[in-house]
């Protein structure tokens, strides 16, 4: 056995026998440690290195980059590898890289995002817009509601006749850009108008909404409306220890119907996980294409 092969069999064991005791943003080390290995062998010409750089890549979910490569060093057109080409092609067109595990932010990488989130209002229901893409940090544009530069700005337009653009976190937080435009971010919310109205106030003007294939749909839980943490799919409530809980809830739901084999991340069918501000508890809403 070649030492690529041993040094990647031996941190794939790591990632698949992790505890379930992982981090809330979601990955694991190991999971860098494939990363980090990922970049190791793409420095190397060595064919075993490329030969294990494929399996990695189809390890992580990038399963484009695992096809491209592999065509690139196919050459014994025997059954498995025709079969292993097949299958690569195939998750290649219907996946690509976009469902892959997302890369853990590095040490410094995550200092630098918490000191940049501490310059940022503080909103309740939605704790790191950041890192769920509602808000993204980019060149200077002006805020169509206060008109003052900002470099984070709204990564979404809010609900109203205009088309709005880059509001910045602020304006957003304290309702200006709500009241200025009558809009509102979040198109729907469980126990909407049953609440206090100040927490509708709260939620549906002065908090960003998240991403999804046909409009939020914000959960609830203990008379208030719940913390919204990203998008998941099964992998990903694995590795946080909460699957088994979170999908069997859901299915009480009514909605979807045995969705653990086909839940991803950012994909066609996607998992949107909430945690009650109150008693702590996961729970999910389910969204498709």
């Amino acid at each position: 056995m070649n030492l690529y092969l041993q040094k990647y069999i031996t941190l794939k064991n790591q990632y698949l026998e992790q505890d379930s005791n992982i981090a809330q943003e979601g990955n694991p080390p190991s999971v860098s440690a494939l990363y980090d290995l990922a970049d190791e062998l793409a420095k190397s010409d060595d064919l075993e290195a490329k030969k294990v750089l494929v399996d990695l890549y189809d390890q992580l979910g990038l399963y484009a980059s695992a096809y491209d490569l592999f065509t690139k060093i196919f050459t014994k057109p025997d059954r498995k590898q025709i079969k292993k080409l097949a299958r690569l092609e195939e998750m290649s067109q219907s996946h690509g890289d976009r469902f892959a595990l997302p890369r853990p932010l590095r040490k410094e990488e995550k200092k630098q995002r918490q000191d940049l989130l501490k310059t940022l209002p503080h909103f309740i229901y939605h704790p790191d817009p950041l890192a769920t893409g509602s808000f993204v940090e980019g060149e200077a544009k002006l805020c169509p509601s206060c008109g003052k530069e900002s470099n984070i700005y709204y990564n979404l337009m809010p609900y109203c006749i205009d088309n709005i653009k880059n509001l910045c976190p602020f304006c957003i937080a304290n309702g200006l850009a709500a009241k200025k435009f009558d809009a509102e971010f979040v198109q729907d919310a469980e126990g909407q108008g049953e609440l206090d109205p100040e927490k509708d106030q709260l939620l549906f003007c002065q908090t960003p909404g998240y991403s999804s294939w046909q409009g939020e749909n914000w959960l609830s839980c203990c008379q208030d409306y719940c913390a919204y943490l990203g998008t998941v799919g099964t992998r990903e409530l694995k590795a946080m220890g909460i699957a088994e809980q979170v999908l069997a809830d859901y299915e009480e739901r009514g909605e979807y119907q045995d969705i653990e084999e086909y839940l991803v991340k950012d994909g066609s069918l996607c998992g949107y996980l909430f945690r009650c501000l109150h008693c702590q508890k996961y729970q999910i809403w389910v969204d498709a294409d």
